[in-house]
């Protein structure tokens, strides 16, 4: 599969993430609302989370692939403002709620709607990491994952517990829902938080580990025509990598030998690594006073045109 579409596949597959979490969360807001579960509605806001999270991914990658200036950074704001809002009023709700002693239990419709919701969840996932593994990208973030999974597991056993609260005639059994509300509303504030410092995180060099570092910047010295490998550093786009790079190439060379050179070195890497969605090349004479033998031998600086 050619970069172009390796791209343009891992946009779709974000996006229909993002629109399948988006979808998810209005099914359980509406079932929090009529069954008034304070739960189902926390956890609807962690499926909303989730949701503008994959939509950071999706405007990610659109700007990785297309280098195109996207609102992303905004975008990410408003939605992590909006959710810690959302997440603090759940909360205090459910507070409140608890405080005054809650007089009924929102029924078995949130928790068969509980239920739907994390199997919807579960098919989200298995369909992003299949998306993930065909494609040759990094998986998703296990902590993003195992929140969303401890937020619904939160809100079913809230719902169940206070709903056998009317089967077994056990009224104190009806706390656990909003009990179950203040404990989601703590996973939605906390992916909030996550989602305003990730804007700041994907606007700084990412920290791979030493031997992808060494890897790529053998890739790039083994490009014909590179001299010197000055710096090799990345960015995260999404489940990409952006690479910058800096390289030496012979100081006599044409500008438009240098520049076909830095258009090897990106087309070797977006090939060679599926995870390199697009590489910036930055050109610079190599030291002419480094002694290489063409310095001596005018004659042979053909060898070194490459």
């Amino acid at each position: 599969m050619i970069r172009g579409h390796r791209a343009g596949a891992a946009e779709r597959g974000a996006l229909v993430s993002a629109c399948g979490l988006f979808g998810l969360s209005l099914f359980k807001g509406a079932a929090g609302f009529l069954t008034g579960s304070k739960a189902l509605l926390g956890d609807a806001c962690q499926s909303a989370a989730s949701s503008a999270s994959a939509l950071t991914s999706y405007f990610g990658l659109r700007k990785a692939s297309q280098r195109a200036r996207n609102p992303e950074s905004v975008i990410s704001i408003v939605l992590s403002a909006v959710l810690l809002v959302a997440g603090l009023e759940v909360g205090l709700s459910s507070a409140k709620e608890l405080a005054s002693g809650p007089s009924k239990a929102p029924g078995w419709g949130a928790v068969a709607a509980a239920a739907a919701g994390l199997a919807a969840r579960e098919g989200l996932v298995r369909y992003r990491r299949f998306r993930a593994e065909k494609l040759g990208l990094r998986s998703d973030r296990s902590g993003e994952s195992r929140s969303d999974y401890a937020a619904s597991f939160a809100a079913l056993a809230g719902a169940t517990a206070a709903s056998f609260g009317n089967v077994l005639e056990m009224p104190a059994l009806y706390a656990c829902d909003p009990a179950a509300g203040i404990v989601v509303s703590v996973f939605v504030i906390r992916m909030g938080c996550r989602l305003t410092a990730g804007v700041a995180r994907q606007s700084e060099p990412a920290a791979p580990n030493d031997v992808d570092i060494r890897m790529l910047k053998e890739a790039v010295q083994g490009i014909e025509g590179v001299v010197a490998v000055d710096e090799v550093r990345v960015r995260e786009h999404g489940h990409y990598l952006v690479v910058d790079a800096a390289i030496r190439v012979n100081p006599r060379i044409s500008v438009a030998e240098g520049h076909d050179i830095a258009m090897r070195v990106r087309r070797h890497l977006t090939k060679r690594f599926l995870h390199v969605s697009d590489a910036a090349v930055q050109v610079q004479p190599y030291d002419p006073g480094y002694p290489y033998k063409s310095n001596h031998q005018d004659e042979e600086w053909s060898s070194l045109l490459q």
